[in-house]
């Protein structure tokens, strides 16, 4: 497992880090969500030792990271780069060899992970014939091509269209079932939701919310349409097993609500004189959380 604990990273007046903690459990992706101004890739580049916080450590096993102890660390930066005249094949090979792989693994490794990349037929054109798409997954071929012990991804989901997405998460899912953290910076709410086992939300440099997505998501909310919006809310405020009574709208002509179940919450719909309709929903993490950062 890969831990932080309290990272916080100053420059002058302006805290980009403010206390960060978090776990990104082996065998899981973690997803590290949050706007552009949100730290992530100060927090990505804290992790691969590109720039020192000012507090807090960088645990791997319980072990300390120092400089020099992220060789078999698999990093793709937000800042995408490429030898466009090298061919793909030699690229991977030639990334993978700087990780200190024989240069039979290396080739083994990248034909492997290009066939599960479907582009077993683009190995030997140069990067430049490439679609976009088909270069992000190159760069990620380029990334897991030494069998990293950690794997982090600044923008994760940059370039990739649909299929790329599919076959991408794919792999980095066997990767991360094979016992290997895999962190994942996005600002891409919905991928992180679809894709990740565990999401940290940042926001100012601080983590906001974290846990499972599960967890994150809860459980269902109720809503309810009424004549009377008002008089409605009040019953249900008054009524055991249900909670966090607010309006769903901006209007406040409908109104959201938790309930230990579904059989409360049915209940106290129909207690609502006037009742329009009544529904079920669960809000995505965006929903959830973005309004807050």
């Amino acid at each position: 497992m890969l831990t932080l604990r309290e990272i916080s990273l100053r420059k002058g007046k302006r805290t980009y880090l403010d206390e960060v903690s978090f776990t990104a459990e082996a065998g899981r992706i973690t997803a590290i969500v949050g706007t552009r101004s949100a730290g992530r890739t100060e927090l990505v580049r804290v992790i691969m030792g590109l720039i020192t916080a000012d507090e807090g450590s960088v645990e791997l096993e319980d072990f300390e990271l120092d400089f020099g102890d992220r060789q078999n660390f698999g990093y793709l930066p937000a800042e995408r780069g490429g030898y466009p005249n090298m061919r793909v094949i030699d690229q991977i090979v030639y990334l993978a060899r700087l990780h200190g792989i024989t240069l039979g693994a290396a080739e083994r490794n990248a034909l492997t992970l290009l066939s599960h990349l479907e582009l077993a037929d683009r190995g030997y054109a140069p990067l430049k014939n490439l679609s976009g798409a088909e270069i992000a997954r190159v760069d990620i071929a380029a990334t897991l091509a030494a069998d990293p012990d950690v794997v982090v991804i600044d923008d994760a989901f940059a370039g990739l269209d649909a299929e790329s997405l599919r076959l991408v998460m794919s792999l980095l899912r066997a990767h991360a079932s094979s016992g290997v953290p895999v962190v994942l910076a996005t600002n891409d709410w919905e991928a992180a939701q679809t894709f990740a086992d565990d999401v940290i939300i940042l926001s100012q440099g601080r983590v906001t919310a974290s846990g499972s997505v599960e967890k994150l998501l809860g459980g269902p909310r109720y809503r309810i349409e009424a004549d009377d919006a008002e008089a409605a809310r009040s019953a249900l405020e008054s009524r055991q097993g249900i909670s966090d009574v607010t309006a769903a709208d901006r209007d406040e002509t409908v109104i959201s609500f938790r309930a230990d179940d579904a059989k409360t919450a049915a209940a106290g719909a129909a207690a609502i004189d006037g009742l329009k309709n009544f529904e079920s929903v669960r809000p995505t993490l965006a929903e959830q959380y973005k309004e807050a950062l």
